[in-house]
C-alpha cells in the first residue's frame, strides 16, 4: 500500500534536492536526496539535538548551520523504499499537533527508536513456516479482531509473540490461529495448551497456496504495511514492538513468499470439539502435538452472519 510520500518521491529527485512538506506549517520537514542520491526525510530547528544512532538501512546525520540544526533519516537500501514511506509518513504524523521545535525532536527520535528495529540489512530470519504463520496471525488481526474490537482492544488481545499458548484472548474468549498449505487435510497442533481450555474458543484456520514471485497475491511485508497504515501513531508503537518479538523485520527476502488465499474457515471449540486436554493426559507425558483431520470438523463450523 503506498502512500503520498511514496507517490511524491515517483515524480524524481535529483541528489541533495529538497521539498518542504505542508503538514504542519509550524516545523520545517523535508523529503528528498541526499548528496549521495539516497531517500532521505529532514526536519530543521532550533533545538537540542542528541546522539542517534543510525544503521546499515538507515542512516541519521545531524548538522548545525549557524543557529539552525538538522537531522536527516537517509535509506541506504532502495529495495525498501515503500516502507521507508510508510516510516516517513509516521514522522509526519507524529507531529501534525506539535509547534515546538524540541518537542518536535524528541517525537521523532522517539519514532526512529521504534522502527529501527525493524529496518535490518537483509536478515531474513524467518523460514517458511514461521512467515505463513505470522501470514494468517496478521490477517486474523486486520479483517475480524479490529473490525469486531477496535483496534486498541484487538492488539491487547494479540499474544502470539508473547508466546502464549493462546493468539488471540479477551476477557472470557480465545482464538487460535492456523496456517496451512494448499491441499493440506490436516491441522498440526503444537501442544495440548493451543486448544485446551474451559472457555469455549475459535480455531481459525487459513489455506494458503504457494505462488510465484511475480503473482499478484498475499506477502507478508505487504499485510505488515497495510496494518501500519491503518492505525494511529500510539497504535502503531504497540505493533511495531510486538512485531520485533517476532522476529521480524522489512527484508525483501520476504517478498519471495506470494500465497494465494484458498479457503479461511474458524471452527467453534467446545466441549464436543475433538481435541486432546490435560485432565485426560497422564503428568509423566510433558509434550504432546497431534493432527486435526479437517474433513471430520464440519459440524464445528462456524457460518458467518
Amino acid at each position: 500500500m503506498r502512500n503520498k510520500i511514496y507517490t511524491t518521491f515517483s515524480e524524481g529527485f535529483q541528489p541533495g534536492q529538497f521539498i518542504r512538506l505542508n503538514d504542519n506549517d509550524a516545523l520545517n520537514l523535508y523529503i528528498g536526496k541526499d548528496d549521495s542520491g539516497c531517500f532521505s526525510f529532514e526536519f530543521l530547528g532550533y533545538f537540542t539535538p542528541t546522539r542517534l544512532v543510525g544503521s546499515e538501512v538507515i542512516s541519521v546525520s545531524q548538522t548545525k548551520n549557524n543557529q539552525l540544526i538538522s537531522i536527516r533519516f537517509s535509506l541506504e537500501n532502495q529495495d525498501l523504499l515503500e516502507y521507508f514511506c510508510t516510516f516517513c509518513e509516521d514522522l509526519v504524523n507524529s507531529t501534525l499537533d506539535i509547534t515546538d521545535d524540541n518537542i518536535a525532536y524528541k517525537s521523532l527520535s522517539q519514532r526512529y527508536l521504534s522502527w529501527k528495529k525493524l529496518f535490518r540489512p537483509n536478515q531474513g530470519r524467518l523460514n517458511e513456516n514461521e512467515v505463513m504463520g505470522l501470514i494468517g496471525e496478521l490477517l486474523y488481526l486486520r479483517d475480524h479482531m479490529f473490525v469486531q474490537y477496535g483496534f486498541d482492544s484487538a492488539l491487547e488481545a494479540w499474544t502470539g509473540p508473547e508466546y502464549t499458548h493462546k493468539d488471540f484472548s479477551l476477557e472470557d474468549e480465545w482464538h487460535e490461529i492456523k496456517t496451512i498449505s494448499f491441499g493440506k487435510g490436516t491441522i498440526k497442533i503444537a501442544s495440548l495448551e493451543q486448544l485446551d481450555s474451559d472457555i469455549d474458543g475459535t480455531l481459525a484456520v487459513y489455506e494458503l497456496e504457494k505462488m510465484s514471485s511475480s503473482f499478484n497475491g498475499t506477502k507478508l511485508n505487504d499485510i505488515v504495511n497495510s496494518i501500519i497504515q491503518m492505525l494511529g501513531v500510539h497504535q502503531r508503537e504497540v505493533f511495531l514492538n510486538k512485531l520485533s518479538g517476532f522476529g521480524y523485520d522489512f527484508s525483501p527476502e520476504y517478498n519471495n513468499y506470494v500465497y494465494s488465499l484458498s479457503s479461511f474457515e474458524e471452527y467453534k471449540v467446545t466441549n464436543s470439539f475433538p481435541r486432546l486436554k490435560r485432565e485426560y493426559i497422564p503428568l509423566s507425558i510433558s509434550h504432546v502435538q497431534y493432527d486435526l483431520n479437517r474433513a471430520e470438523l464440519e459440524s464445528f463450523k462456524m457460518t458467518s452472519e
